[in-house]
This record gives C-alpha cells, structure tokens and sequence, in this order.
C-alpha cells in the first residue's frame, strides 16, 4: 500500500456518470453508443427495458444517452424527458405515482406546442389530473380504497386519464409536423423503478403501460428484472420452471427491445485497477489488472456499485494501515511482498463482501487449507443433514471434480451447502481460495506460516466487517486483534484450553513471566493476538512475546545492530517481513534460560 498524502482522493463517491465524461474504464461506452443509434432511427412508438441489477450501471449508461442527444446537432431533433419514477413513489399509492409521472410528462411535451388553444385545453386536463392524484392520496390517507379513484380516472369520463392521454397522442402526432417546431421524436426516460417495493413497482408499470403506445415517443425504462419477479408473486406465486413464461410474458408485453447490462463484458481489472490508484492502495507501477479481475470474477462480480465499495472499504483500511505503520515505525518490505500483501488483503476484502459467512468461518480458522469436517460441523450445526439423500448425491458429485478433491474443499462444500446463495456459487468460492493459495500466497518466503501471513491480513480488514449482532460476547475472536485479560494466568487459561499453546510453552511462558517480573519489568500487558505479552517503554511495545503451538517468539522493536549481540549467546536472529522486527524463537525453557543475562540487556536496549 502506498503513502496517503493530504488532498489525495481517499474515497470513491457511489454517483452514477453523467455522460459528459470521457472517462470510461468500465468499458460500457459502445453499448451506449449503439443504443443512442437504434433510438436515432427506429419507429416509434418503441419501448426500451435497460436490464440490470442494482448498481450495475443503468442510470449511468441512460445518462450518456441524454448527454449524446442533447449535443449540438442533436438536441434539436430530440425532446428529452427525465423521470425519476421512485421520487413521485415516494409517500404515494402506485396510481398517485403514475399521476404524477404522468402530469410531469405532460408539462414537458407541451412546452413544445406550438398551439396555444390545445396547450391550453391539455393544461385544464392536467390540472383535473393533478386534482384526482389529490383525491387518490386523500383517500388512501383517510382509509378509503385509493383503486376505486384510480379506476374511475382509468375509466371513460371526460375527466379520465383515457380522454387524456388522447390528447397526448394528437399533441405527440402534432409536434414533429408543427411549423417552427424541431422535434422529431419525444424521448422519455424513466430511471429508478428498481428502488420502489416491487409490488408497487410492478404496479406503476401495468399503469404506465396505457401511455407507451404514444406515436413519436420512446421511452427509455431502468429496471431490474428481479424486482419485476418479486413484485409478481402475488398474482403468479414463486417462480418456478412451469411458470418461469408467465412472469417473462408479462415482461415482454411491456418492453419491446430489452437490453441487458452487460457486466460479463465490463473492463473489470482495468477499472479497479484505476480506482484503486486514486485512493493509493496500490502505487502507479503496479500493473495488477489480471489478478484483480481474476480474483472478482470469483467473488464479487462486475456490480460497479458493490466495486465502489470495495474500493471505500480499502481506501479506509489502508488509512489505518498506515497510522499503524506510522506509530510502529515499520519500514518499507521488498515489493515482490508488498504485491503478496496487496493481493492477499484485496482478496480477503472481496470475500468478506461477497461471502461473509466464508469470511467469518476464515476469520476463526485462518489457514484454510486445513479445513475439515469438524470445523464445517462447529458452523452448519449438521443442518445439511436435514436434505441428506440431496446432499448425498451433491457430495458425490463434487468430490470427482477439481475443485473439492480435497478435504478442505469438501469441508467447503459441506458449509456452503445449507445456503442456496453459497450453494450456487460454491465452486467460484473453491477457485477463488485456490487461486489466492496457488497464484498469491505460494510466493511467500516458506518459513512464513501462511496460517499466521492470513490471520495479520484479516486483522486489518475487520473494521469493515458487518457482524449481525450487537452482543459482543457472541462476536467471533478475530486472530490477531488483541483481547486484554486481567492477569497472566487469564491468558494462559485462554490460549491452553482453546489449544492455541502445548503443554511445554505453557511452561515457557510461565518461567519468562516470572523471570521478567523478578528483575522488575513494568508496564505488562496481556492478550490474546500475536502479541500475547508485552512490555511498554516510553507508551510503546519495547519487547513483544508471540506464542506459538510449541514454541514461543520475543520481539525487540529496534533495529538489527540492537539485537546482533544475542548470536554470542547462540541465538539465531530473524526478521519477521510482515512485521519488519527482529526476533529470536524458544523452541525449548532450556533455550532461554542459557541467555536470561541477554534478555535482561535486551528488556533495557
């Protein structure tokens, strides 16, 4: 991770484009360019369905439309109307909402006519339609049946929606013939249909439906399948395969072109690869497109929203990499590290967006290469047992494929299954750890233990992490985070019982705690993290112990030269990279009590 430095940019604002840019990292402006040309020179009247999830991209790709017909050329071809169709939902009954959609429409094409007595006389029926959208909203408040309103504006009065809309048609068949008038065709769009409660939704769009038949006019609509799904469950219960074609029919009876957001195509590594400059994760040489789109593919997907926040996620971890960094005075790694590090948290990261339940199971087991059938017990409960002869066969299957041939794999499978979300994409979560195991990690030095090199890179993602609780005792120990104990034999007790430590370094850390003690160390704190015990000087850890399973680590916050004298006692000195400390290993009691002169140097450097 790079330096962050005053006035950089630290976020990425989740803000559709707004098409004047030249800006286009995604790669999406061909398919806006070839929709601006179907709309240029199709017959009307058309309606067009911009397919996608939320935040794949629809607004902005309607917003470089509008921006490439109102150019100079263009624009005096083209009358273009914006509908925000949420905002006129909110607080109202789907026939309010269409009211005023509707009322908003009308005042747009109007202010295009150039015959002041049908101007005039559309301009009363808007006002009895702003009146009726009143009557609707009054009624639902006062607990009446907002339909009946509704139904008697559809119906076949003068003052009715149908008598309107006529008007609409004549004005629209008018516009494009009218002397002094340069519009050709009317272009409506209507964004944001995926944000209104799917009911509702699916409401708005059967009611709209009675003005997409306006000769001249296309309307352009941002809409998610799904929602449209959702909100039809009521009048076609779940979709199933017998009746997946009704919930479609519906869809096609609307939508005469539908255009579906083309994520698979998008420019995903060169796109993130960007946004992560702009925020300094990464520096201005790395060229890390073809991990990075690798490891999204597997995970997160090519939703620019959720890569947004990804990238927030990031920006705020690398600040807090970097205060941390400041306050121990760590010096630069080497960059093939450096890249391991980068790679490995940005993979962490995208998992615990896209899988956090894997995250969490990681979380408690970081070396996941271990896995088994009793950690995926501790997490399933057994509950797959429930659908055993299903899981049976599914198990069956899987375990002659690449990707769960190992029990660690299967271990996966096991967890995974109980969710029909994991369960679909269960084998882009088994390629996502091996690439992260085989393509990242297997660069590591191999004295790094890669159960450890995993547990620091999660430490540092868990402010970003969303826990469904707020009762801290139920929230899972994150290795590496330190939980202060009250007292030595607290911690011990801990890390014994958890069998986090042997027998024997239980030993040895009893004889350094006493040993330290004897000769007056003050300022000791306990925990459980990689710094088990420590020792501040001037508010600073000065010598850190790390307990492993059969050997104990003491570090010395200073440079080499301050700790070089300890090879006279027979000592090996190393450097932990991650951590850019010195440090010497106790496998044995034996090993620290033939150098006790030099820790007590060592405590006081």
């Amino acid at each position: 991770m790079s330096e962050q430095k005053e006035g950089l940019t630290v976020g990425i604002i989740d803000e559709p484009n707004d098409g004047e840019s030249d800006d286009d990292k995604l790669g999406i402006q061909r398919h806006a360019t070839a929709l601006t040309k179907f709309i240029k020179y199709t017959s009307t009247p058309m309606t067009i369905g911009i397919q996608g999830e939320w935040g794949s991209g629809k607004t902005s790709l309607l917003n470089s439309i509008n921006y490439s017909l109102g150019q100079e050329g263009e624009k005096k071809k083209f009358k273009q109307i914006w509908i925000n169709s949420w905002e006129h939902s909110l607080l109202s009954t789907p026939e309010e909402a269409l009211l005023k959609i509707m009322n908003e429409i009308i005042h747009e094409m109007i202010s295009s006519d150039v015959i002041t007595e049908r101007k005039d006389k559309i301009k009363r029926f808007s006002s009895n339609l702003i009146r009726g959208a009143l009557r609707v909203g009054a009624t639902a408040v006062a607990g009446g049946k907002a339909g009946d309103v509704a139904k008697e504006l559809l119906g076949e009065s003068v003052n009715t929606i149908k008598e309107l809309r006529k008007q609409l048609v004549e004005l629209a068949k008018e516009i494009p013939n009218s002397d002094g008038n340069p519009y050709e065709k009317i272009i409506i769009y209507v964004d944001d249909l995926d944000r209104i409660d799917p009911p509702d939704a699916v409401r708005v769009l059967e009611l709209l439906k009675n003005i997409f038949s306006i000769p001249n006019c296309i309307f352009v609509l941002a809409i998610d399948y799904q929602v449209i799904v959702k909100g039809l469950k009521d009048k076609f219960g779940e979709r199933t395969d017998e009746n997946e074609w009704e919930f479609r029919a519906f869809f096609h009876k609307i939508i005469q072109l539908p255009f579906m957001m083309p994520l698979g195509q998008y420019s995903i590594g060169t796109y993130v690869n960007d946004l992560l400059h702009q925020i300094r994760f990464i520096d201005k040489e790395d060229a890390l497109e073809e991990q990075i789109e690798k490891i999204i593919l597997y995970t997160i997907g090519g939703n620019p929203r959720s890569l947004k926040r990804l990238v927030n996620s990031l920006a705020l971890i690398n600040i807090f990499a970097e205060e941390d960094e400041e306050d121990q005075k760590l010096k630069d790694v080497d960059q093939e590290l450096k890249d391991v590090e980068d790679l490995s948290l940005f993979s962490i990261v995208c998992l615990q967006i896209s899988f956090p339940k894997v995250y969490d199971v990681l979380v408690q087991n970081p070396d996941y290469k271990k896995w088994d059938d009793d950690i995926a017990f501790k997490v399933t409960e057994k509950k797959e047992e429930k659908e055993k002869d299903k899981f049976d066969e599914e198990f069956r299957i899987v375990k002659g494929t690449k990707e769960f041939d190992d029990p660690w794999e299967q271990a996966l499978f096991r967890i995974c299954f109980t969710s029909p979300r994991y369960r679909s994409r269960v084998t882009d979560i088994s390629k996502f750890l091996n690439y992260l195991d085989k393509e990242i990690l297997s660069t590591l030095d191999k004295k790094q233990d890669q159960g450890d090199f995993i547990a620091e890179i999660i430490n540092k993602t868990t402010v970003t992490s969303v826990t469904a609780t707020d009762d801290t005792q139920n929230q899972p120990q994150i290795p590496y985070q330190k939980t202060v104990f009250k007292d030595f034999d607290g911690m011990i007790k801990h890390l014994y019982e958890k069998n986090k430590i042997s027998e024997k370094t239980k030993e040895i850390l009893r004889y350094i705690d006493n040993f330290l003690r004897s000769k007056k160390a003050k300022n000791i704190t306990f925990g459980y993290s990689p710094t088990n015990y420590s020792i501040k000087k001037d508010g600073r850890n000065h010598l850190v112990i790390k307990s492993k399973k059969t050997f104990v680590d003491i570090y010395h916050s200073g440079d080499e030269e301050d700790v070089k004298y300890l090879e006279n006692y027979g000592m090996e000195i190393k450097l932990d990279k991650s951590w850019n400390n010195y440090f010497v290993r106790f496998k044995e009691l034996s090993e620290f009590k033939q150098c006790e002169d030099a820790i007590v140097d060592y405590m006081n450097s």
